[in-house]
């Protein structure tokens, strides 16, 4: 695949991708400010980003920004929000076509991404405070969207039972907060974010695409020199893998639900990513893996059953729908199918065509600017700049020895349940 990939430290806490694929027609350009998860911050935050994405102070309308935007080719900025293992990642990202593709050479890449930064650096602001109006919705929307959490009954499990799976850590923490922490932020709160974030936060550029973006990168580092940075500016280490528990312990919460939800959480210390990951798309991350076949499918224990590695927290989760009464069938069941592997009770075939599902997964990076920056913002997490390639030749060296020694460094921490009404019988 014809992709270009650099990177460069710009100073002071400041990185810069680089990513050019000539097949895209649009680009993308996000910044990202990464901080320590804390409790307090992160709901701030949230709602920070979504204030700062509806004005500036160039255009202190919505509207008005909005309509600029479609002005020029249907371009659009937007919010990101989430987590990166102890860490929180907030801000602002601008796509937009290629000046190549525009009427008469229009050099339109510089026009939205002067909105961009506009938007992060120069909020619209009356009486040195954010617009009220937008203050109020935004932290309404915030609330709502918290509130709403709750109605994704799978989503809200695996969040609860973060909770208790990584307590005491960072990652504990919602990326969004809680409605009582949302319901008293203050313009100052948010204030004092937006500077704190701007002054010592790590800062993540990333341009991605397919069309000459040189002059909004000299824009971009411009206004990045231009910054006023505290330092030293902390540094960051994404990987913390969280310490498995003395004794495993089981968390419950009742909800009126028709279908409970059950998240095993287990922990390890194995040291190549790659093939836990492989691990874990044969234990349950495909329609031909363990769980799926033998818990859903065979056992027909589960209505979903599957597995997700979180490799910045050395922590495999697997998550299921059960019906009350096959809880604790499912969860002997899944246990066993842990165990089969670590046994080697798998075949050939099954390692063989685990490796490509996991390949062609990786491969698949290229067909979207999104997906390629997001192959490339976890790499830079890793501190490496593996292609998919390189990856995929790696996964193919990886024996079922490999597999079973991996495997068996998993150790049971966490069996957290939303369990629903009970049945009166469960079908035999």
């Amino acid at each position: 695949m014809a992709v270009s990939y650099s990177r460069e430290e710009l100073g002071r806490g400041i990185s810069l991708t680089r990513i050019y694929d000539k097949k895209f027609k649009s680009n993308c350009v996000k910044i990202a400010f990464i901080s320590p998860l804390n409790e307090k911050t992160a709901c701030v935050n949230a709602m920070l980003q979504t204030v700062l994405v509806t004005s500036n102070a160039e255009i202190p309308s919505r509207t008005k920004l909005t309509s600029t935007l479609t002005g020029l080719y249907g371009s659009s900025i937007g919010t990101n929000c989430g987590t990166i293992g102890d860490y929180q990642s907030v801000g602002l990202s601008a796509s937009f076509i290629g000046d190549d593709y525009t009427i008469d050479g229009e050099v339109i890449s510089v026009q939205v991404v002067r909105q961009l930064l506009n938007c992060l650096l120069r909020p619209h602001l009356v009486d040195g405070k954010f617009c009220e109006k937008y203050f109020t919705l935004r932290k309404q929307e915030l609330i709502d969207a918290i509130v709403a959490t709750v109605n994704d009954k799978r989503g809200y499990a695996l969040l609860q039972a973060k909770k208790v799976i990584f307590e005491g850590e960072p990652a504990a923490v919602s990326a969004i907060g809680t409605v009582e922490l949302a319901e008293n932020i203050t313009q100052e709160d948010l204030l004092r974010q937006h500077k704190k974030l701007l002054e010592s936060a790590k800062i993540e550029i990333t341009i991605s695409g397919g069309g000459n973006t040189a002059a909004a990168e000299k824009l971009i580092r411009d206004e990045m020199e231009a910054l006023k940075r505290v330092s030293p500016v902390e540094k960051i280490d994404y990987r913390h893998n969280s310490p498995a528990k003395a004794e495993p312990v089981y968390r419950e919460l009742k909800m009126q639900v028709s279908q409970s939800k059950m998240v095993m959480a287990f922990k390890s210390d194995y040291e190549d990513i790659y093939t836990a990951k492989l691990f874990c798309m044969l234990l349950g991350a495909t329609p031909f893996s363990k769980l799926f076949a033998n818990v859903r499918e065979k056992l027909s224990l589960c209505y979903y059953c599957s597995s997700a590695y979180a490799d910045r927290k050395g922590t495999l989760f697997i998550d299921s729908g059960v019906e009350s009464c096959n809880i604790e069938k499912a969860k002997k069941a899944i246990e066993e199918q842990l165990e089969a592997i670590c046994n080697g009770d798998f075949t050939d075939e099954e390692l063989e065509n685990t490796k490509r599902s996991l390949c062609g997964g990786f491969k698949s990076n290229y067909d979207s600017i999104y997906d390629i920056m997001g192959w490339y913002a976890a790499q830079n997490t890793r501190n490496t700049a593996f292609t998919p390639e390189e990856i995929n030749e790696r996964i193919a060296r990886i024996t079922r020895e490999d597999i079973i020694s991996c495997a068996k460094t998993f150790k049971p921490d966490t069996v957290f349940v939303i369990r629903g009404k009970e049945e009166e019988d469960c079908d035999e």
